[in-house]
């Protein structure tokens, strides 16, 4: 008797899609192994590598606990001084990584707007660069995976807003 293939088990960022009934597809990208091999499966699933987003913690200048998170694709770049402006801050600096885990509850790499939003609450902002995708692939909570979903549907679940985020093309 053949044995049935193991599920992985849904991450909590996957329950929260399933609770608001929005759908999705898991996908898996090999980041471990380095960007030139996991941007090969991107393209192998036929994807573009401007919808894979990577999500980005950072510190406003509002105090020590002035969190946000922007989301932008994994072959993009930010400028913080530009986001500053944007959010009409005097400055952005990156969130330190050895803090991560404390601040976001994700390890680097593991970072997702679902469940940053979900369980911290912090205010998620997309690179205005994306805006024309009808999907784009987010982390699922766990290095190596992810979730391709609608961006629309993804944007209202996080209360997300559009930025400009860099002057450089992806």
């Amino acid at each position: 008797m053949a044995k049935k293939k193991k599920q992985p088990k849904k991450t909590n960022e996957e329950r929260i899609l399933d609770d608001n009934k929005i759908e999705y597809t898991e996908m898996q990208f090999d980041w471990l192994s380095g960007k030139k091999i996991a941007l090969e499966q991107v393209a192998k699933a036929g994807l573009k590598e401007e919808s894979i987003l990577k999500t980005i913690v950072c510190l406003g200048s509002d105090g020590p606990k002035d969190y946000l998170v922007v989301c932008l694709p994994i072959v993009g770049e930010i400028d913080l001084k530009m986001v500053a402006r944007e959010l009409g801050k005097k400055q952005i600096h990156l969130a330190d990584n050895k803090k991560l885990i404390k601040i976001t509850g994700y390890i680097h790499g593991a970072n997702t707007p679902i469940g940053i939003h979900a369980f911290k609450e912090f205010p998620i902002y997309f690179d205005k660069r994306v805006k024309d995708f009808s999907e784009v692939c987010v982390s699922a909570g766990k290095v190596g995976r992810s979730v391709r979903l609608s961006l629309s549907q993804l944007v209202e679940l996080v209360d997300g807003q559009f930025i400009k985020v860099s002057d450089k093309e992806v």
